[in-house]
């Protein structure tokens, strides 16, 4: 159900609380049924929900289901083969002889009532992903999706009670004062998906509440280059995972750091052959290449570019080597990359998210190194070696929420891998397992028969056991 103007959020969310406590989203067939529901979902609307983003972001149905649509469906298939498993309590718990006989475990039970908020650069992904480990640990659900894809909001809005339990389930809108408001609700964990300035201040504003948050920032994620072999497939790697979705996703590739000039031009033109492979010689009519969220978000990306070209106080002039058109008004900018990148430049600011790529040469691998664990922690770092010596050394050195090597965003795909933000790019890990784990309380268990005192010995006045028995007991 989503909240109206006449129907306040805390009414919804008191409602929420109050199905919650009936335990009704505990039974395992709950929760299995609210999965399914949701799986029928893509059979039923998933043209409409590909209309939806192309009207927003301009992502095209190929790129809905390879980004959107199928990392959802994969979550959910894996949650359900494993959701029996995951419930089962853990029984592994040994009792100290002293204290027997007695029965220890650890259960996985429902926090409650939690919330996720969802980001623009992936409106469906970001919004329903988390939310696939927060019903499967028996939770009730605050969904608030972006409203600078509104088209989509409005229509999981609509959708959604239509495939999952209206009284376990509720879609709010509306923009930064709807999050600030349910930031400031009383809720068992908050997910929060989007920048870090608006992330600082959902922080706090459920600090308030003592509510628990996960925070998914995002972040200049790096690619290091250290040498290649099938220099086609390097470019091809790096270009579809920065380019794909024009650039905005908040693990795309934001800048890459090659060793040495012959390295550098090796994979700026393997780049630029990718690029034109992709999208042809006109991106702009290309259907597999969106457009940014807004004009302004366009124009803003310009003028870094334009700003990195010219050169600043302490950063060189950096060179435009492919791409560079745009239309501020139909939010369209090519995909585009620059080299001789100054690390002090405008670009290297600030995560980019837009099809803009920056090169920068370093000389050897461990400048490469420091180079990238100069800047803030990234959710992930990406590298590119045939050498076994450099890939382990990357993964042991590297400071990011996730290593990879040799390929790009492969690793959002799995939900066998669990994602982990760190650092700058916010905290929490999910994912799969971790995300029932997230949304669970690992409860503590313990029974002892009455009929047989064994703590008899331990008690006032006088311990008839004395000091050692106790000390056992502590």
């Amino acid at each position: 159900m989503t909240t109206g103007p006449n129907e306040s959020m805390t009414t919804r969310i008191a409602e929420l609380r109050s199905f919650a406590a009936t335990r009704a989203t505990h039974a395992r067939s709950f929760r299995m049924d609210q999965l399914r529901s949701l799986r029928e979902l893509f059979e039923d609307y998933a043209t409409d929900i590909q209309d939806a983003l192309w009207q927003d972001i301009g992502k095209s149905a190929a790129q809905t289901d390879q980004t959107e649509f199928v990392p959802v469906k994969d979550e959910i298939a894996h949650t359900m083969l494993h959701l029996t498993d995951w419930m089962e309590p853990d029984r592994r718990r040994s009792i100290p002889v002293a204290l027997r006989p007695g029965q220890a475990m650890v259960k996985a039970r429902p926090l409650g009532t939690v919330g996720i908020v969802g980001h623009w650069t992936h409106p469906f992904y970001s919004l329903l992903a988390p939310m696939i480990g927060a019903v499967a640990a028996g939770n009730c659900v605050v969904l608030k999706p972006s409203m600078r894809a509104p088209k989509t909001a409005k229509l999981l809005g609509s959708i959604l009670p239509e495939y999952l339990n209206p009284r376990s389930i509720v879609t709010v809108t509306g923009g930064e004062g709807a999050l600030d408001e349910l930031a400031s609700q009383q809720l068992d964990h908050l997910f929060y998906t989007g920048s870090e300035a608006v992330g600082r201040r959902v922080y706090q504003l459920a600090a308030q509440q003592l509510t628990p948050v996960t925070l998914q920032l995002g972040g200049k994620s790096p690619v290091i280059v250290v040498d290649g072999h099938d220099w086609k497939t390097i470019g091809r790697r790096i270009a579809y995972g920065k380019f794909s979705n024009a650039g905005q996703s908040l693990i795309s590739p934001d800048y890459l750091i090659a060793v040495g000039y012959d390295v550098a031009t090796k994979v700026q033109d393997a780049l630029i052959d990718a690029v034109e492979d992709f999208y042809g010689p006109n991106p702009s009519e290309a259907k597999q290449f969106g457009r940014m969220i807004t004009p302004g978000h366009t124009e803003h990306l310009v003028e870094l570019l334009q700003a990195t070209m010219k050169g600043a106080v302490g950063a060189t002039p950096a060179r435009l080597v492919h791409g560079g058109k745009y239309n501020i008004e139909s939010a369209y900018l090519a995909p585009t990359i620059l080299a001789d990148v100054d690390p002090n430049s405008a670009i290297m600011q600030e995560q980019i998210l837009g099809p803009i790529l920056p090169i920068l040469v370093v000389d050897t691998y461990d400048e490469a190194m420091e180079l990238a664990n100069s800047m803030p922690t990234p959710p992930v770092a990406y590298g590119f070696s045939e050498r076994r010596r450099i890939r382990r050394d990357f993964m042991h050195r590297i400071n990011a929420g996730a290593a990879v090597m040799n390929a790009t965003v492969l690793q959002a795909s799995l939900p066998s891998l669990p994602q982990n933000a760190t650092g700058a790019a916010g905290f929490g890990t999910w994912g799969g397992y971790e995300s029932f784990r997230l949304f669970s309380q690992y409860r503590a268990h313990l029974y002892k028969p009455t009929r047989f005192d064994t703590l008899e010995a331990a008690y006032p006045p006088e311990p008839k056991l004395g000091g050692r028995f106790i000390d056992k007991l502590k």
